[in-house]
């Protein structure tokens, strides 16, 4: 079998059928570090599984939102280049960036959260069309570009094919939390718990307008195991006592490398 997202392919076979048998071996259990989570404030009435399937289901739905792709840059004056960011919104919507959104992690790096209509697109993007619609100068060197992709999707005439199986997903969360200092607490303790999941090296950052609208970015060991993890972790009731259970999650990949 093979993948394919707005004319990307690549073979995605082993990876799931490996995935499905960890996600059935892992049903119903519980991972380490969940139960670090549980204080007198934050516990909420426990969904059932069918609410968590359907919950996880809408979340990881890529129709449900337009933000396909992020774009990790690192700038050494961001007030100066924000402002000239701002002021380019028209050559965004010029090169077809769509819904172009704003998040700035530690040491001045920065993600643009955005949507594009393909692949190709997406790719011409990541090749220095970004220039065009961000302000270049102040960037230090080339930025990282993920652009989404659906596991579950099977091939039909593709335009650009490679082997993929080398390169580790990429995760981008978007949801908005009640409260950043209560939500990052619990996000700490669940180190153990994402780790269990298929996700590592995960990055946080906050939006330029609103610190409460979070973008996360990480590592996934394969889609399967991370949905069965979501639904799990929806399950606990911890997402809706802080708000992240209103987000979007999108598997990706990083063009250009």
């Amino acid at each position: 079998m093979r993948l394919v997202r707005g004319g990307l392919t690549f073979s995605f076979a082993a990876r799931r059928a490996a995935a499905r048998r960890r996600a059935s071996d892992d049903h119903g259990a519980q991972r380490p570090g969940r139960n670090e989570m549980a204080t007198a404030e934050n516990v909420t009435a426990t969904p059932t599984r069918a609410q968590a399937e359907k919950a996880a289901s809408a979340m990881l739905d890529g129709a449900n939102a337009r933000e396909n792709l992020a774009t990790r840059l690192k700038v050494a004056r961001y007030a100066a280049w924000r402002a000239r960011f701002d002021g380019m919104s028209g050559s965004r919507a010029a090169a077809g960036i769509g819904d172009a959104r704003l998040f700035r992690g530690s040491e001045d790096t920065v993600v643009v959260l955005a949507g594009v209509p393909g692949y190709r697109d997406a790719l011409a993007w990541a090749e220095g069309g970004w220039k065009t619609a961000i302000p270049a100068d102040d960037v230090e060197g080339p930025p990282a570009v993920y652009y989404e992709v659906d596991p579950d999707q099977e091939a039909a005439g593709a335009e650009a094919a490679f082997d993929a199986s080398p390169r580790p997903l990429k995760l981008m969360s978007h949801f908005k939390v009640h409260d950043y200092d209560k939500w990052h607490e619990l996000f700490l303790k669940m180190d153990n718990s994402r780790v269990g999941g298929g996700m590592t090296n995960p990055a946080i950052f906050r939006g330029g307008d609103d610190g409460n609208d979070l973008l996360v970015l990480g590592d996934v060991a394969d889609a399967a195991r991370f949905r069965a993890w979501l639904i799990e972790d929806f399950m606990t009731g911890y997402p809706a006592a802080t708000g992240a259970d209103r987000g979007t999650y999108r598997f990706a990949l990083e063009l250009g490398t």
